[in-house]
């Protein structure tokens, strides 16, 4: 009689393990879901005209149209001239300031997909693969700081409330990439 109540403790025992590795499983699952809409719903912020509640700069929109979400980080290698159809948008100087040519008008689409197999334990990489990016990150007309760091702006929810509305359990340790030393390490700040 002792050999089966000790087999029927030992069936349940290991029922609750599988019970409790589903549970988590379902749970890294979800997460992961929230995880990969983020990434998309932070992209296409970034992929928007900041004069339009968005939040990039947009002259020609080759910047805003230049965000990438990858694995590794993205580097900035595009120039403007090598890709149709902001290579047709003529721009004059006036005043010392780049505007659009008369007639001209910017274009804004998002230029690389956004891949959808996120993971919690791989870093994810956010970052702009035009040439100038540091430029236009420091213009005037650029939001994308208060859009990170939180401060006021024309976009409708910056990064932080992004957060909150995609991860109503637990906040993710999301870094932003600050600032460049002399010897090209980055520091990053916590959000």
């Amino acid at each position: 009689m002792a050999r089966r109540a000790q087999r029927r403790r030992r069936g349940t025992v290991q029922k609750a393990k599988d019970f409790a590795k589903g549970i988590g499983d379902d749970l890294r699952d979800e997460i992961e879901v929230q995880l990969n809409g983020f990434v998309r719903a932070v992209v296409s912020d970034l992929t928007s005209d900041g004069k339009k509640g968005g939040v990039s700069p947009v002259l020609t929109g080759f910047f805003a149209s230049s965000w990438k979400a990858g694995l590794t980080r993205p580097s900035r290698t595009d120039k403007r001239e090598s890709f149709t159809p902001w290579s047709n948008i003529k721009t004059t100087i006036i005043n010392k300031k780049t505007v659009l040519a008369p007639g001209q008008k910017p274009y804004i689409k998002q230029r690389h997909s956004v891949p959808t197999n996120f993971t919690l334990n791989k870093s994810v990489f956010i970052g702009n693969t035009a040439r100038y990016a540091p430029e236009a990150v420091l213009s005037p007309k650029s939001q994308v700081n208060a859009y990170l760091f939180g401060g006021a702006g024309g976009f409708k929810e910056g990064l932080n409330q992004k957060i909150d509305r995609f991860f109503t359990d637990k906040r993710p340790d999301i870094r932003v990439g600050g600032d460049v030393d002399s010897a090209g390490r980055i520091s990053y700040q916590k959000l």
